[in-house]
């Protein structure tokens, strides 16, 4: 990857004309596959990458949908603060979600289609670039 990354993470506030990206609940397998991807890929530009995972702090999840243009989330993986707000969440537009559960599947395709099985498809569906 040629462009730079920024990492932002609850407490934090970052601000700038990069494209942004918000990952909620990312698992470990996630991570790695992320981590693998930007490796790999050729991205020439910078990017933000927003990363919730469990702290109390909601206003920080709403701060971080507001400055990303893309969001992910894990629904498998949700805490009390992101199950209330699931909802609310997939109601956003480009939010793209995991849920294992066909049933619950079912439910969250009344409000959004964008299910993926792994990351990767979200990575190369918002952020592009060729692969190595």
């Amino acid at each position: 990857m040629k462009g730079k990354i920024t990492l932002i993470t609850p407490p934090d506030i970052f601000e700038n004309e990069n494209p942004s990206v918000l990952f909620i609940h990312l698992n470990s397998e996630e991570q790695d596959a992320i981590s693998q991807w930007l490796s790999t890929a050729e991205i020439d530009y910078d990017v933000n990458l927003y990363v919730y995972d469990n702290e109390p702090n909601a206003s920080w999840i709403f701060y971080a949908m507001a400055q990303s243009e893309y969001k992910y989330i894990n629904l498998n993986e949700t805490n009390f603060i992101t199950k209330a707000l699931s909802g609310y969440v997939l109601g956003k537009s480009n939010t793209f979600y995991k849920v294992d559960d066909e049933e619950l599947a079912n439910v969250y395709s009344h409000i959004n289609n964008n299910k993926i099985d792994n990351i990767e498809i979200f990575l190369e569906r918002v952020l592009g670039g060729k692969r190595n």
